[in-house]
């Protein structure tokens, strides 16, 4: 019995380390284009990207190339990238696009 309690204090104790909230989702659009809208395509990796990317009146796309999307943004072949990867959206900074949470 007394393992048992040992074990479970322990498992309490570690299960706050564990669990962390995730980064919050950036959206990362060319300051040439403007905001997305109902004819764009937005590159998004995540639930809450999507809907956020259909708030927008926008295509989701939820499946688009990581390593692409910063360069079709660039292009202006995509609307926006949402996402929470932190080196996706450097390389879309590098590459011309404004990002904000």
């Amino acid at each position: 019995m007394r393992a048992c309690f040992v074990f479970v204090s322990t498992l309490i104790a570690v299960i706050p380390l564990v669990v962390q909230a995730a980064d919050p989702e950036v959206v990362c659009t060319n300051p040439k284009y403007g905001p997305p809208g109902a004819d764009d395509t937005v590159a998004c990796y995540s639930e809450a990207g999507c809907a956020l990317a259909r708030s927008f009146g926008a295509e989701a796309i939820a499946d688009y190339d990581p390593a692409s999307a910063p360069f079709a943004l660039a292009r202006g072949k995509i609307g926006a990238v949402i996402t929470s990867d932190k080196k996706l959206i450097e390389t879309a900074k590098a590459n011309g696009a404004a990002c904000k949470p």
